[in-house]
């Protein structure tokens, strides 16, 4: 876990993983099967987390509240991450094109355009 080592690649989008059960929760988006409905809404997740993420769109108090474009959040998590996109700084560069990312997810989504891997049809 503490070596950054991710031995476990999903076969179908190649993300890879440090533990074997991380690896077979992040399987469950790539199936048909939704188990975790929103009491609210009706709406299914794969994923318990995605469920509970989508829950906070229900609560009324967002208690941190930006600054800079007064868009408001539930949790702390999310609110940190908005406000690195008020500045300019973008850490996660791409060794092909130099083009610069504020999250690594976006780095990751954006050297898929550099190869022929296509992992969403």
């Amino acid at each position: 876990m503490h070596s950054n080592e991710k031995p476990y690649i999903c076969s179908i989008c190649n993300k890879s993983f440090a533990l074997k059960g991380n690896l077979s929760a992040h399987l469950q988006i790539h199936s048909d099967e939704k188990p975790f409905k929103c009491i609210k809404c009706n709406k299914s997740f794969a994923l318990k987390h995605y469920l509970n993420s989508h829950l906070s769109m229900h609560i009324t108090v967002k208690p941190f509240k930006c600054s800079v474009c007064n868009k408001s959040f539930v949790e702390k998590r999310k609110f940190n991450r908005h406000l690195q996109t008020h500045s300019n700084v973008k850490p996660f560069t791409c060794v092909i094109c130099n083009k610069s990312f504020v999250e690594k997810c976006g780095l990751n989504r954006h050297v898929r355009t550099h190869s022929l891997d296509k992992p969403f049809k």
